[in-house]
């Protein structure tokens, strides 16, 4: 056991940053129209809002905004 450990101070392995891309909400897009045109149904909305959720107002998009847009698992 090292120094650092006996103290408690070992630094955490850092957890790998979420893949996806980041894309820029065009006129007239919503959350439900994204998730429509990425993974290919509206219902994954919640998940393009949850990765985004400390930039997005409420649920409201603004053009020019952007957007991280998390990969799906595919199952």
């Amino acid at each position: 056991m090292g120094l650092l450990e006996s103290l408690g101070l070992k630094k955490k392995k850092e957890s790998a940053a979420p893949s996806g891309k980041t894309i820029k909400v065009g006129p007239r897009d919503t959350l439900k129209s994204i998730a429509k045109r990425e993974y290919g149904t509206e219902e994954l909305w919640t998940k393009i809002f949850e990765a985004n959720k400390w930039r997005i107002d409420g649920d409201e998009v603004v053009p020019g905004q952007d957007l991280f847009i998390p990969d799906i698992p595919k199952s």
